[in-house]
């Protein structure tokens, strides 16, 4: 009898490890799956590339603040800055153009947008403008509270 419990209790144990270790066969590798990591959006113009951009804005028509990274992905120098949807189609030039150098990134800091037509909680269209143009991007627009409570503008 001893033998038999013991055969079962090898048999059960080698089917359940069988069996648990297969559980994940079919489901899909959750690494293969792209994400954006933050709060913020990424964005591509050429070789300048921006990271997790968002406004930081207390209401909808109140002034924002924008955060992120930009990053120069080539040799050469490049320049970089924002303007919303609506300062473009009113005409108006981008302010204060970062300067990259070469495989430079910098923190994006002091783009302050006047007025910002998105609540926080909603996505607000700005352009990304370098020298071979400008491409449209949807931020996100946050409220300045946790750790962007410092980036109110």
């Amino acid at each position: 009898m001893k033998r038999l419990h013991r055969a079962l209790a090898v048999t059960a144990a080698a089917a359940s490890t069988i069996a648990l270790s297969a559980c994940s066969f079919f489901s899909p590798i959750q690494t293969d799956n792209k994400y954006i990591p933050g709060d913020g959006v990424p964005a591509q113009l050429g070789l300048v590339a921006a990271r997790n951009l968002a406004i930081v804005s207390e209401r909808a028509g109140g002034p924002g603040a924008l955060t992120g990274a930009v990053l120069n992905q080539g040799d050469g120098q490049a320049q970089v800055s924002f303007l919303t949807r609506e300062d473009a189609e009113a005409g108006v030039a981008p302010a204060s153009p970062i300067s990259l150098g070469g495989r430079e990134h910098k923190v994006v800091t002091g783009v302050v947008f006047e007025k910002v037509a998105k609540a926080p909680g909603s996505m607000a269209d700005i352009y990304l403008v370098t020298s071979e143009g400008r491409q449209l991007v949807s931020v996100p627009v946050l409220a300045p509270q946790g750790v962007y409570a410092d980036l109110k503008p």
